[in-house]
């Protein structure tokens, strides 16, 4: 055999100064040869010895006995001091290394104990020997050999030899587990895992390891904790954090959690390799300070497949607490619990702690006493009795709708389990989750008096500790409890699904059935739908919308200018386009075209994303996809209008400069320029108001006519590009023709400064343009260009609406296979 190499490492924690630091003992390489070689009595040849191995050995090391002659064998212990006593003569330590309760009593020099103090790590190498008698421990360490590991500053350590909080200990957690009743949790921890693993290998189930970041919450088994990602900062202030927890996005592209449950990842893992079990972390954001709530804990989990009767559920739970209690009594670890419990005399009234005779006869209830099954309508019979025959006295009367409380469920722990462990089965459908199946073949989902198969196990003080039930596997039934819970939209009557008889007796249910799980209304965007996808969607849109349809908003520009020269005088649509193309070049149609392009995209951004924004604040996506919102919509595009103007309108002003007949602009930037030096800022916003008195109603309009369309269209809210483009181009023409009026205002105002008429030239204002108007025209003056405006709105709209609602598709089909 060959000898094996461990390092020893020196542990030095919580030092008071760094003077304290630099003496720190360096680590050392001990070479420690199997115990079969161990021959010498160097004290280096001895392999180390756990504590809890050498207090064991005590009944076997008593005989060595009185007899003073006997030399016994050296011993080797690592650890960490717990206490220390020094006196002239003799000094006494206390060290343990977690592995028992009890530490070891170590007897040495004065000289030994010099460099010692609470917390230090050492190696101590000695001779076992008796106490002297009327000691608590039988035995003692003579060390012959004491070596520092690391040093420790007592009075700066934390851990004294007192009573600490669990408060206080929260703040120290890189030290707490160093309290003996602590470490014997983290014992305990191990060994009740190792007897489940074994129990559950035993049974032929496989260990499996769901995820923990999901994308459900469980049927709402508890509120969860959201995976977000934070932007960096360098600054950690309080108004720095608030700041960095609004900004918080979802890191994947859909919103992800801490599990709450494995459930349903076993349900599926089942149904590939049988009965499955896990032991894995489990997350709850409630925000409650009790012991009975906790943010994080380890849930254990099974799911068993081709079960018929929830007794065979019941056994299994049953014979695993069984074996695991029975385990942890013969084992040393609860022999160790039991000793630091206090005893029955010890305990005061007021003393919430379990003496160490309840807590012996509740592990022997556990391993070897009777566990009733009663059915939930018996135990409130029981309950009701007991309180009317005076037995007991409850806070909530128990019943069949409002169920059973922490106090019911107490008290029949303790009297029909005596003190011991009871099954309440079968409980109201109403309480429980809607998989569940029924308790009998003949039990009604819509019966308020019908049970599920399940069932609760109660045991004293703690109340539910295993919950369990059988699933419901039928199709129809579970589509009816999904129904009943309200966790399907309402089918219509034309979409009603049709369950066939197959010749097995199996029901089949047809694609119309699927379709009610379809919870998701393509007109609602995704939860995580991002603002920037949105803008890009709105973006392509206004720039596919401008550029298609721009020549015949250029004629239209034309033929609404008042007072027009000789020249641009057109008798209609036709004829000012072969007049425009044969005079001034086909090029013509097209000038001012990069300015469209360049405010189009930006504003039209904005534009869809305050809509949609708008939209889901006033609730314009709740509800079917069938249901209509004509409010919401009207007012996000009204909103969506203001926004998106206050960006456009300069971009307007250069386009309608460049449109006009004569125009002596070569570019964008020329124009710009141009206006802004001859006629201050002012003159990009003089038809702003104008621009919202128009656009205003007409986006109200057309947004309007546009979901009502598209509800009537295509009541399925499914992507549809025929319905899109339909229903934008009628709810455009709509819209475009009624607001014509006020589109001829803004034009006047738009171009005044390329008129050479004074009185146009000098127009101020909404008011006094349709003055003008109404004096040089009459009313029908307010209609002029109305075919090229509904000509090119229709169009435009329904190019803007189809290009808009593609990209949305093609986000939110990417999204969806992300997520898959």
């Amino acid at each position: 055999m060959r000898p094996c190499w461990r390092r020893a490492q020196a542990q030095c924690l919580l030092r008071a100064s760094p003077d304290t630091l630099s003496r720190r003992s360096a680590p050392t390489l001990i070479r420690v040869p199997p115990l079969s070689t161990v021959k010498s009595s160097s004290t280096s040849a001895v392999s180390p010895i756990r504590i809890s191995s050498l207090l064991r050995s005590q009944s076997s090391a008593s005989s060595v006995g009185p007899n003073a002659t006997t030399v016994s064998p050296l011993v080797s212990v690592n650890g960490f001091v717990r206490s220390v006593r020094k006196h002239k003569r003799v000094a006494f330590a206390a060290i343990g290394d977690g592995s028992s309760l009890q530490p070891l009593q170590v007897v040495m020099t004065p000289e030994h104990a010099k460099e010692l103090s609470t917390g230090s790590s050492v190696t101590v190498v000695g001779r076992w020997h008796p106490s002297p008698s009327g000691k608590l421990q039988q035995f003692e360490l003579h060390a012959e050999e004491v070596k520092v590991l690391g040093e420790n500053d007592s009075e700066a350590y934390p851990l004294q030899k007192k009573y600490h909080t669990p408060d206080f200990l929260r703040t120290i957690p890189h030290l707490r587990a160093r309290l003996p009743y602590n470490s014997l949790l983290l014992r305990l921890r191990s060994q009740v895992i190792a007897s489940a693993t074994s129990f559950f290998a035993r049974k032929d189930f496989v260990q499996t390891h769901p995820p923990i970041i999901t994308s459900s919450d469980c049927e709402g088994a508890g509120e969860v904790f959201s995976v977000t990602m934070s932007p960096k900062s360098s600054v950690h202030s309080e108004s720095s954090i608030k700041l960095v927890t609004k900004q918080a996005e979802n890191f994947f592209n859909s919103p992800k959690y801490l599990t709450v449950s494995s459930q349903l990842h076993l349900e599926a893992l089942a149904q590939s390799v049988g009965s499955v079990w896990t032991l894995s972390p489990t997350f709850r954001a409630e925000k409650s300070d009790t012991p009975r709530h906790l943010s994080e804990f380890y849930m254990l989990e099974a799911e068993i497949s081709f079960i018929e009767k929830l007794d065979f559920l019941m056994d299994v739970v049953e014979d695993f607490l069984k074996d695991t209690t029975s385990q942890l009594l013969s084992s040393d670890i609860g022999k160790e619990l039991l000793s630091a419990r206090p005893k029955e005399t010890e305990i005061t009234g007021d003393d919430p702690d379990i003496s160490r005779e309840a807590l012996s006869q509740r592990w022997q209830n556990l391993a070897a006493g009777l566990w009733p099954r009663i059915p939930f309508v018996d135990a409130i019979s029981w309950l009701e009795k007991c309180r009317l025959e005076g037995k007991a006295n409850f806070e909530f009367e128990p019943s069949f709708e409002e169920g059973i409380q922490a106090e019911h469920e107490k008290y029949l722990a303790s009297s029909i389990g005596k003190n011991g462990p009871i099954f309440v089965t079968d409980y109201p459908r109403h309480l429980k989750p809607f998989y569940m199946a029924p308790s009998s073949t003949g039990s009604s989902h819509t019966d308020t008096r019908s049970t599920v198969a399940c069932f609760d196990l109660l045991i004293p003080d703690t109340c539910e500790l295993v919950g369990g039930s059988m699933r419901e596997h039928r199709l129809e039934n579970l589509m009816g409890a999904m129904q009943l819970h309200g966790l399907l939209n309402k089918p219509k009557q034309s979409e009603e699904p049709v369950i066939s008889e197959r010749a097995d007796g199996e029901t089949a249910s047809p694609h119309a059935a699927a379709s009610h799980t379809d919870l998701e209304c393509y007109e609602s965007l995704p939860p995580n739908f991002s603002l920037t996808a949105n803008m890009m969607a709105g973006a392509f849109a206004g720039i596919a919308e401008h550029s298609v349809m721009y020549p015949i908003d250029l004629l239209k520009t034309r033929m609404q200018i008042v007072n027009p020269s000789p020249t641009a005088v057109y008798s209609g649509l036709s004829n000012a386009m072969v007049t425009i193309s044969r005079a001034e070049g086909f090029r013509t149609l097209w000038r001012g075209l990069s300015s469209v392009v360049l405010g189009a995209g930006p504003a039209h951004a904005v534009y869809f994303a305050t809509y949609e924004t708008v939209k889901h604040a006033m609730g314009g996506n709740q509800g079917g996809s069938d249901e209509h919102h004509p409010l919401a919509a009207a007012s996000s595009g009204a909103a969506a209008t203001i926004a998106s103007d206050a960006l456009m309108n300069p971009f307007d002003v250069i386009k309608q400069r460049m449109q006009v007949h004569g125009s002596s602009y070569r570019s964008i930037f020329h124009c710009m320029s141009s206006v802004f030096r001859r006629e201050g800022f002012t003159a990009f916003y003089v038809s702003y108001p104008t621009t919202l008195c128009m656009t205003v109603p007409f986006t109200a309009l057309q947004f309007m006519a546009y979901e009502s369309l598209s509800k009537t269209f295509n009541p399925s809210g499914r992507y549809d590009p025929y319905t899109h483009c339909a229903a934008g181009g009628l709810a455009g023409g709509f819209a475009a023709g009624l607001t014509t009026p006020l589109d001829v205002v803004k034009t006047l105002l738009q171009t005044r400064g390329t008129a050479t008429d004074a009185e146009i030239r000098n127009a101020r204002g909404l008011w006094n343009a349709a003055g003008i108007i109404k004096r040089r025209d009459g009313y029908k003056g307010f209609f002029r260009g109305l075919k090229p405006r509904i000509i090119t709105t229709m169009p435009s709209t329904a190019i803007c609406w189809s290009a808009y609602e593609m990209a949305k598709a093609f986000f939110i089909a990417r999204n969806e296979r992300y997520a898959s």
